[in-house]
């Protein structure tokens, strides 16, 4: 019976996939430029290497850019001749080349083409004297597994249901590094690492170090052959499930102790790890089994506390997290954070530690299942933060905290009353699932007001239970701190199933985009955030977006005039607020999906920080419909009564059925905000906005902004200049048959009496040849894109310019 069962649900899902598929398709929105991947994704500093690209929308692509200036990406030319007069871009191969002077690590590359800047994609640098090695051959079995050596690193894709074998020779004693970097390059690649010694047995395995990447070392007393199997856990594999996988006796760092300090500050930090150079096994700490090495290093934080500028592979909050980057001679690299309070150390064995505040505390969670607890003196009346920093420093602990007060009766009896608790910071997700980026943490933090002087408890424990050296948190206690962070984001916008795709802001003329804003508050900042966009080419602008009060989200809305230009390019977004007495400068990192996916909301969904933020603008296409609140004012409403504000719809887009349209990102509206629907003939309509407090509207007095967003379907011509230009190739290459058949019949009455003739004749005969098959080659690209441009229908989504409402608080009744 329950094998039945589960071929019904098998069946159910099936069928439920194929039909939200079908649905995505239905859906699919103006096209943007998606790249999907490079080959080769890497190569060593001072080498010049031919690079490809796919993807979709990726029309006409000319240029690479890379994040870093010393990256430089020609395309690749097909030259001229006989056929075709001009030189000719090929279109998804460049050249390029990559000066020596490029530190190691990871950059971003997007594609600039018709549809202006693609999604980036990781692009790694590796040591100029780093031996690099592509797998080659068939190693699908331990028999025929390719032979590495030690200090290689080696690029390779794992095919579908197949495993990579690798096998390699190590010294006695010699410790070696085995570390697959496949989801950290956006890799779809959920890798695991198992190892065999030359009898054929297991000796270790490994998966998900690294988040979805392992990493393992192998030591033995006598020199050692070793059999690498590479693999998908589920055994899924093709070219989008490609790795790097780093064979080394080098130094890696595996964390730092305290994990943090203070900025300016100049202070002694222990380094753990394998490999280190001048560590030593003294401190006898270990990491699932394996001694770590430790050293002692001084090191200087800067003054000001900001994230690392360079590619965060991580989670958007983790890559968001102030930090300096460290590494000891060639390491690995590791992130020393900026503390809030002075730095103390969790003093091991004691059950309550007593603390001093403002204090931040370096902590670990040594044995499984562990609660530490901390104690301090509290004065009435005064406010306390108390915030735990864990999962946004990519250590394994899913912190919870709860905050007791002490009191001591005078007979001596201590009793305790929580006064606060917490598991999670609040979520960004929006409960409608129409968002799919993850700015979520697991992180914890709470705040109380003490109402007596005295003691204060706050205890802390790890909900996944594990434990280890590694398992490090810091635990800030102080009076509120305010301050906030900046995260700005586009996905293609979802009005049906619960998908996620990632997009680059592209603007046609007359367009309006909106880009979420999410701005984690710290210690219950409520100033106004007042965020901005920079850099914007001529013809775009964005009325500033102003976060009042407890707001931590919303929509900055660029807009396109009617003549803005061609422009593809990188814009900043900046947030300011006063801050005791003093304007306080963030800036934006943009977050984006990296693959899109099914059911979004799902856990291995993944999202990523970007290095830069990306636009362009399209001048061959304009904006479908063009939506306009009737007057451009600050709107009024009482508390507990209706908005309602007249819409008009221009634009010279061919628009199908109704138009949607409904408030997009106004704050404290839960789920199914009200819409209006405007018909296909009609321009005018009502959106109805009922500003009374309810569970799915948590709406309180103060100024709000929010733009409102229509969805609809159109009669979309995807790239008419492509389709032109493919036609008039077409008819050249037509009339230059018809001048070349000419020109053969001429030369044909005097080849008999002429030897340079019949051997003109023969030349020309073969560029006839020649040109027939160009012919055959751009009447086939005419087709495709002609068929592209022919016109269809395409859902599209469109936003307003902001629109800011004040709800005022209701008027007593007398």
């Amino acid at each position: 019976m329950k094998s039945i069962n589960r071929l019904n649900s098998l069946v159910y899902l099936l069928s439920l996939l194929s039909f939200l598929t079908s649905q995505q398709m239905v859906s699919a929105q103006l096209p943007t430029a998606d790249l999907r991947q490079i080959r080769p994704f890497s190569a060593a500093a001072g080498n010049t290497i031919k690079l490809s690209i796919t993807g979709s929308n990726l029309d006409n692509a000319s240029e690479l850019r890379f994040s870093h200036p010393g990256i430089i990406a020609k395309p690749v030319i097909l030259p001229a001749d006989d056929i075709y007069p001009e030189p000719r871009i090929q279109g998804s191969q460049f050249e390029v080349v990559v000066s020596k002077e490029v530190p190691p690590g990871i950059y971003e590359v997007r594609a600039v083409s018709y549809f202006g800047l693609s999604t980036a994609r990781p692009f790694v640098v590796a040591p100029a004297d780093n031996r690099e090695v592509d797998e080659k051959g068939n190693h699908a079995s331990r028999e025929t597994a390719m032979a590495v050596e030690v200090n290689s690193t080696i690029t390779g894709s794992v095919p579908s249901r197949g495993i990579d074998w690798y096998r390699f020779q190590a010294k006695g004693g010699q410790r070696v590094l085995v570390e697959l970097i496949a989801e950290r390059v956006d890799s779809r690649l959920d890798g695991q690492i198992v190892v065999y010694d030359s009898e054929g047995r297991e000796i270790t395995r490994n998966r998900d170090w690294y988040g979805r990447d392992p990493f393992l070392e192998l030591q033995s007393e006598q020199d050692q052959e070793y059999f690498l199997a590479i693999s998908d856990i589920l055994y899924r594999g093709g070219s989008e499930h490609f790795y790097r996988l780093n064979i080394s006796d080098g130094p890696h760092i595996d964390f730092v102790f305290p994990p943090a300090g203070e900025p300016g500050s100049r202070n002694v930090y222990t380094v753990y790890g394998r490999n280190l150079p001048g560590g030593s096994l003294g401190n006898s700490v270990s990491l699932n089994g394996r001694k770590l090495e430790s050293i002692e290093v001084e090191i200087q934080l800067p003054d000001v506390a900001t994230p690392p500028d360079s590619f965060q592979p991580w989670k958007p909050r983790q890559g968001l997290l102030n930090g300096h980057e460290f590494r000891l001679g060639n390491s690995s690299t590791v992130s020393i954070g900026f503390a809030t309070a002075p730095v103390t150390l969790e003093s091991a064995g004691k059950e309550i530690q007593s603390v001093s505040i403002p204090v931040e505390i370096a902590g670990q969670f040594n044995e499984p299942n562990e609660e530490d607890v901390y104690q301090f003196q509290a004065t009435k009346g005064k406010t306390y933060c108390i915030e735990i920093i864990a999962d946004r420093m990519k250590s394994e602990v899913d912190p919870y905290l709860e905050v007791f007060q002490i009191t001591k009766t005078k007979e001596g009896k201590v009793s305790r009353k929580k006064v606060a608790e917490n598991d999670d910071l609040p979520s960004f997700f929006s409960t409608d699932n129409k968002d799919a980026i993850n700015f979520d943490t697991v992180d914890a933090a709470a705040s109380f007001t003490a109402d007596a002087d005295g003691k204060y408890e706050v205890v802390v424990l790890n909900q996944f239970g594990g434990s280890s050296p590694a398992h490090v948190y810091r635990l800030a206690i102080r009076e509120p701190t305010p301050d906030f962070q900046l995260l700005a984001s586009t996905e293609r916008t979802l009005p049906t199933s619960r998908t996620g795709y990632s997009v680059t802001p592209l603007l046609r003329r007359g367009a309006n985009w909106g880009v979420r804003i999410v701005a984690p508050r710290q210690d219950g900042f409520t100033g106004d955030i007042t965020v901005t966009a920079e850099g914007l080419p001529q013809g775009v602008t964005a009325k500033p977006l102003v976060l009042s009060g407890k707001t931590d989200r919303g929509v900055l809305v660029l807009s396109a005039d009617p003549t803005a230009n061609r422009w593809a390019g990188e814009i900043k977004i900046v947030g300011k607020a006063q801050i005791k007495n003093q304007q306080e400068v963030r800036e934006a990192k943009f977050a984006s999906l990296i693959w899109g996916h099914i059911f979004s909301d799902a856990i291995r969904v993944r999202s990523r920080l970007t290095t830069r933020i990306p636009l362009a603008v399209n001048e061959d296409e304009k904006a479908p419909v063009v939506i306009t609140p009737s007057e451009d004012k600050i709107w009024t409403v009482e508390l507990n009564q209706k908005l309602e504000i007249p819409i008009q719809l221009s634009g010279k887009g061919t628009r199908k059925g109704n138009l949607t349209i409904e408030p997009n990102e106004l704050f404290g509206l839960l789920r199914s905000p009200p819409t209006v629907n405007i018909a296909e003939n009609e321009t005018e309509g009502t959106l109805v906005i009922n500003f009374k407090p309810n569970g799915n509207f948590k709406i309180e007095p103060g100024q709000y902004q929010f733009a409102l967003m229509g969805v609809g379907v159109t009669q979309y011509r995807h790239n008419v200049p492509a389709s032109d230009a493919a036609a008039a190739e077409v008819k050249r290459l037509e009339n230059l048959i018809t001048t070349i058949k000419s020109d053969i019949e001429l030369t044909k009455e005097t080849a008999e009496k002429s030897k340079s003739a019949l051997e003109q004749v023969k030349q020309s005969t073969d560029r006839l040849k020649r040109a027939e098959t160009a012919l055959t080659q751009a009447t086939a690209k005419a087709n495709s894109t002609q068929n592209k441009a022919t016109a269809t229908d395409n859902k599209f989504a469109a936003w307003s310019k902001l629109i800011t409402v004040h709800v005022t608080k209701p008027v007593e009744k007398k």
